[in-house]
């Protein structure tokens, strides 16, 4: 079914420590670039998970690419800050944590608003030298602007995704909203056609049907391509306050459960690039629930020990 790169399946960390405590990665892999070597004999593409909590340094960015296969592509995750989420002050760049007066200890949090407009855009160049890096080696699948659930519609917001496309330049921008009110009646043709007009792909979320979520629509909006991200179905632990975040995204895929993707991945023939991501990251649950889509797409794993792109 799937035309050669245009449908590609992959999970959301190849370093989350459940999947190292996992079968997935042969005895011996004790380094971050040796999985990441043996990922890409299984997968064509992986989303970076690490830079939504710490600006990622350009050398890590170069040796991710200098360390895959030349079609190896990476899903850029915004840094926390970019998104409106907290971030922890240790996770900060030096230059910023020197001028944030008070400090902070380990366990303090920084947010979006305790940045003067000037340290934002800095810390924004900072975020952004690590991904052109990405993209100038032609391996940058997206950057994922992730927004939290109270994150609201609103004129002001709509406003922010248009000065993302101008910050970005011509990259490829997908946008996750977590509150289903961006469809409320009213503002589903203006959010829609804000992401239109600027190129910004909508990302579809599969996860549990509770009250605020978005449920699972599709919309095609980016030239560039489009993205589903799969974050489980635990719905008790979804409904259960203080659940921590591998409690929520505990969840294995059914067969049946992917059946209804495949038929939205076959109504979406206009589009250029699928990217089929799985977030569900606790043990190898991602790894199989990937495994299971690209069998249902008959897409094979890419060839072993293919040549990497060392320059």
């Amino acid at each position: 079914m799937a035309q050669e790169g245009r449908i590609r399946v992959g999970i959301c960390s190849w370093t989350d420590s459940t999947l190292l405590k996992s079968e997935f990665y042969p005895r011996g892999l004790s380094t971050p670039a040796s999985r990441l070597a043996f990922y890409a004999t299984q997968f064509d593409t992986v989303e970076v998970d690490s830079s939504f909590y710490a600006v990622p340094d350009p050398g890590i960015a170069f040796r991710w690419v200098a360390g895959t296969p030349k079609n190896f592509l990476f899903g850029i995750k915004s840094f926390s800050l970019f998104t409106f989420h907290r971030a922890k002050f240790p996770s900060l760049p030096r230059w910023l944590r020197d001028e944030l007066s008070g400090g902070g200890g380990e366990n303090s949090f920084v947010k979006r608003d305790d940045l003067s407009p000037v340290q934002r855009r800095r810390l924004f160049d900072d975020f952004m030298d690590s991904v052109r890096i990405i993209h100038e080696a032609g391996r940058l699948a997206y950057i994922l602007f992730q927004f939290p659930p109270y994150w609201r519609f609103s004129r002001e917001n709509l406003l922010y995704l248009r000065r993302l496309r101008e910050v970005c330049g011509p990259l490829p921008i997908a946008i996750e909203i977590r509150n289903g009110v961006w469809f409320a009646p009213g503002n589903e043709e203006k959010f829609l056609s804000v992401l239109t007009e600027e190129n910004l792909a909508y990302v579809a979320v599969d996860e549990p049907n509770v009250a605020w979520t978005a449920g699972r629509e599709w919309p095609l909006t980016a030239e560039w391509g489009t993205i589903a991200r799969f974050h489980g179905r635990n719905e008790a632990s979804w409904r259960k306050p203080g659940a921590s975040v591998h409690e929520r995204f505990d969840y294995e895929y059914r067969r049946d459960e992917l059946d209804e993707w495949v038929r939205k991945i076959q109504e979406r023939g206009k589009a250029k690039r699928i990217f089929l991501m799985y977030n569900n990251c606790v043990g190898d649950k991602a790894v199989k629930s990937a495994r299971l889509m690209s069998e249902m797409l008959d897409i094979s794993p890419p060839i072993s020990g293919g040549q990497k792109n060392i320059f």
